[in-house]
């Protein structure tokens, strides 16, 4: 009997090694565990590059518009 519950608690302290190990590596990465986050926070960054552009005279406010409309879409 005793057998049984040691290897039940090796099973135990190394899933709970790898999910720690798991864990520490995605929070590092800055994904976490937000599914949706990484898709919205790139269109917001297209749109301030894009309005960093129309700021510096880069593109006209014809181009400004249409590019705002394709990353609306």
């Amino acid at each position: 009997m005793g057998g049984i519950l040691m290897m039940f608690g090796m099973v135990f302290f190394w899933a709970l090694i790898i999910f720690g190990v798991v864990y520490l590596v995605r929070g590092a990465g800055g994904a976490g565990f937000n599914v949706g986050g990484p898709r919205q926070d790139n269109h917001n960054r297209a749109l301030e590059v894009l309005q960093e552009r129309y700021a510096k005279g880069e593109i006209d406010a014809a181009e400004y518009e249409e590019k705002k409309r394709a990353l609306a879409s």
